[in-house]
């Protein structure tokens, strides 16, 4: 990406301003107070916007330093530049409630969208975290050694854990671990339903065994009721047949007595005749009970009958659902074989839980092995740089798992805190300039500095313009001093002046 034109129509202090860049390398030359710092704002502000803060915050950031200082509610401008082989023109108006940014095609003539992310395409993908982190380079020149280390082990730790911030790999990630977690609730809760089903299947197992020797225990004392009630019956015809025989039997003998009496005693035909008598009687009488004991013997018997058909049908019905509670243990012990076999849905949430915990641990060891190419890329390309700005006195060096740097003088390791802060300067832009290689392929782009080789000396600037000059396609440095222009005329290396 060339950036062309940048017109602030209304931002800061500049007004209906135009300024032009070129391929190559540009110098924004200009006093304090100037706007340089504005431009540099503006530069990124236009293509990624600028974020207004809340509360007493709002007072001192970026969006409010840039405000207007005519007309603060017309806040906005654009800047032409070119992409691939066409020009584009992308304005941006900075008030809050404005509409989204506009993109137009220029070389086409076609009007683009932001919001279906033309401009992001145009970008390569980069954010301006990305920018702010690699190309957009701040000023450093009022930060202590000790500050800076700081921030480079930081900034280091950052992109390491982070990596390439357009392949969300920690969102994967976390995607698999919910979609696990929800198929190990799935498992869990399978586990936990057929348990239930279980436990109420042994439940009715029980009740429906319980059902059924209740049923055998009243059919059984059905079964002795109609045993004892035909035993009593036996031995009450015995009992009524054994007192007819003692009757009759008593009756004989009395008449053969009596006859006997009157044959060889000589007793009066008299004592004969009231026997008779007595006897036919008692016979009457005995009759008459008998018939009696008859009529209640069948009354018995009828009622006996009717109580033996009820007992009869009660059997039945005993029996019949009886066999229907046997049919319906062996159904349940059925089902409940079958139950404890079906572990269908369980085996699918854990098969499906270990394939995502596999697809996790794989997806870990290629984030790893993605990392690790990045990491070293990143490393070797960061000594590639330092090993020219530093004309081969560093030619590498060590970055540990701490992200502690040490640079190898060729005799041994040194520690950032036992080098000059110009050194740890060129370590600090030679690792920016290599995460914006590894995280701007699609799109390089233009490289912004603003006061960055405040501290460089003479030697040092030397080395990385001419490092800037042989490896980005437009750098846009802001500077209050000549240096850089005359150690530029110094290499006979072209560049174009912006002065503001």
């Amino acid at each position: 990406m060339i950036i062309k034109e940048a017109f602030m129509k209304n931002f800061g202090k500049f007004h209906n301003e135009r300024i032009e860049f070129q391929q190559g390398i540009n110098i924004v030359y200009g006093g304090n107070e100037s706007g340089k710092t504005t431009l540099y704002t503006f530069l990124q502000g236009v293509f990624f916007g600028i974020r207004r803060k809340r509360g007493l915050a709002s007072r001192t950031d970026t969006y409010s330093k840039c405000l207007p200082w005519e007309n603060p509610s017309w806040y906005e401008g654009s800047v032409l530049f070119q992409a691939g082989e066409k020009d584009f023109r992308l304005e941006r108006n900075f008030e809050k409630n404005a509409r989204e940014a506009e993109l137009y095609c220029v070389t086409d003539g076609e009007k683009m969208s932001v919001q279906e992310g033309d401009l992001e395409m145009l970008l390569g993908g980069a954010t301006q975290r990305i920018y702010e982190n690699t190309a957009a380079v701040g000023q450093l020149k009022s930060r202590t050694k000790e500050g800076l280390t700081a921030e480079l082990r930081e900034y280091l730790a950052n992109f390491q854990t982070e990596g390439d911030f357009r392949m969300d790999l920690e969102g994967a990630g976390q995607l698999l671990r919910e979609k696990r977690k929800e198929w190990e609730k799935a498992e869990r809760e399978a586990s936990e339903s057929k348990e239930k089903a279980l436990e109420k299947l042994r439940d009715r197992i029980q009740y429906t065994r319980e059902e059924i020797q209740n049923l055998e225990e009243r059919l059984e004392r059905l079964g002795d009721g109609a045993i004892r009630q035909k035993e009593r019956k036996i031995a009450d015809e015995e009992a009524r047949e054994g007192l007819s025989f003692g009757i009759a039997a008593a009756c004989l003998f009395f008449l053969l007595a009596g006859g006997a009496a009157v044959l060889f005693f000589k007793v009066s035909w008299m004592i004969l005749f009231l026997i008779l008598i007595a006897e036919g009687v008692l016979l009457m009488g005995y009759l008459g009970s008998r018939r009696g004991t008859d009529r209640e013997q069948r009354k018995e018997e009828e009622k006996t009958a009717s109580e033996e058909a009820r007992k009869k049908g009660q059997r039945l019905s005993y029996e019949e659902n009886l066999q229907d509670k046997r049919n319906q243990l062996f159904n349940l012990q059925e089902e409940l074989e079958e139950l404890e076999n079906d572990n269908d849905q369980i085996l699918k949430a854990e098969e499906e839980a270990r394939s995502i915990a596999l697809a996790e641990k794989m997806l870990e060891k290629a984030a790893g092995n993605l990392q690790s190419r990045k990491g070293n890329f990143l490393k070797d390309r960061v000594w590639e740089i330092l090993d020219e700005l530093t004309g081969h006195k560093y030619q590498g060096g060590i970055i540990d798992e701490n992200f502690q740097i040490r640079l190898d003088t060729g005799d041994k390791y040194v520690e950032l805190h036992q080098i000059s802060q110009g050194t740890v300067e060129q370590v600090y832009f030679a690792l920016r300039m290599a995460a914006g290689e590894l995280l701007c392929r699609e799109e390089e782009l233009p490289v912004l500095l603003d006061e960055t080789f405040a501290m460089y000396d003479d030697e040092r600037l030397m080395a990385a313009l001419k490092w800037l000059y042989g490896n980005r396609k437009q750098v846009i440095l802001f500077t209050c001093t000549n240096r850089e222009i005359q150690m530029l005329e110094k290499l006979k290396l072209p560049w174009h002046l912006v002065s503001i």
